[in-house]
């Protein structure tokens, strides 16, 4: 058989199968059609149909996923507390490439973005309560610079509430193995910290916990922003002229705008010339290279932004610095 389809009106018409290649005038609007044999015709209709079925198979598996995606990113931020993924030598590759293209040499350590121990929840318990929590990190760090094992707490003429945020804090210390042991001296009112000899543990006193609260601030940041980035810690540079630095945390957003952010826990003033040169050195904008100070008072950060060409900021107020950008 053969078979009639009108490109005008849409007619159908089965015909004798002498005609098929002929054109013929359709019955109904006398349009001209050529003939097609029936079998030839309805392969080349399926043909169709099933190309068009998988197109559109594929576009609801596109929008399905699409869907998922963006219900993740908006319902659901990110855990960024308890993960090796940030470790990974894909997350640092947009970082890599962006110190390549200036002829930086760069070298970073996977590991120190690992999340999975507990350096990150107790660099946010210091942070939060620094007040707090001063004395008795400058306490622990003195004993270790004296190579004492351990070091007493005295919580008499403590207001209540201290008492109990330090206890709490210190038990957290011991609980995460931050001490070897911990002895409350309830008649003396006293706790009694025996120190973990680990240099990790002692470097992470002097100072590194601020590193801690940094990246995760950092992270906490682009998670808000809902942005690709590649973050790093403790990233070694070597410049052109064979200057080496020390990043303490780097962030790179959409693997095109960088953010650098130095810290200190301890005494800034003798490096503010240093870090001007390295953001200068980098090419970053004020805003984009800030020097978090523990404690800081909101006051000298905003004159200290004044006078130099970096950006002051302290732990508290870090997360709102970034947001601005």
């Amino acid at each position: 058989m053969a078979i009639l389809r009108c490109s005008r009106c849409n007619f159908i018409a089965e015909l004798d199968h002498s005609l098929i290649g002929h054109d013929v005038a359709c019955p109904k609007c006398q349009h001209q059609n050529k003939v097609w044999d029936t079998s030839f015709f309805v392969g080349k209709l399926l043909e169709k149909y099933f190309a068009l079925h998988n197109t559109v198979k594929r576009l609801q598996a596109e929008q399905t996923e699409e869907t998922a995606t963006m219900e993740a990113s908006t319902t659901s931020p990110h855990d960024f507390s308890n993960t090796e993924m940030l470790s990974s030598p894909s997350q640092s590759q947009p970082i890599l490439t962006w110190f390549e293209r200036k002829k930086i040499a760069v070298e970073i350590n996977p590991k120190a973005v690992d999340t999975t121990g507990f350096f990150d929840e107790i660099a946010n318990a210091i942070a939060e309560d620094y007040a707090t929590l001063r004395p008795l990190i400058a306490q622990i760090c003195h004993a270790y610079k004296e190579n004492y094992n351990g070091t007493t707490i005295k919580l008499d003429n403590r207001k209540p509430n201290d008492i109990n945020r330090i206890t709490r804090f210190c038990k957290q210390l011991h609980d995460y193995a931050f001490l070897s042991r911990l002895v409350q001296q309830k008649s003396e009112k006293s706790l009694r910290l025996i120190l973990q000899p680990s240099p990790v543990i002692r470097q992470f006193f002097n100072g590194i916990w601020l590193e801690w609260y940094a990246l995760m601030q950092v992270l906490e940041f682009a998670d808000k922003r809902n942005l690709p980035f590649s973050c790093a810690r403790n990233a070694k540079i070597t410049l052109p002229n064979a200057d080496v630095y020390e990043l303490d945390v780097f962030l790179l957003l959409e693997e095109k705008t960088p953010i650098c952010i130095e810290c200190k826990s301890g005494d800034y003033k003798p490096y503010i010339e240093k870090y001007r040169l390295l953001k200068k050195s980098l090419g970053l904008q004020k805003s984009q290279f800030l020097l978090c100070v523990a404690d800081l008072p909101d006051e000298h950060a905003q004159g200290l932004t004044s006078m130099y060409d970096i950006t002051f900021t302290n732990q508290k107020n870090l997360l709102t610095h970034l947001m601005r950008l």
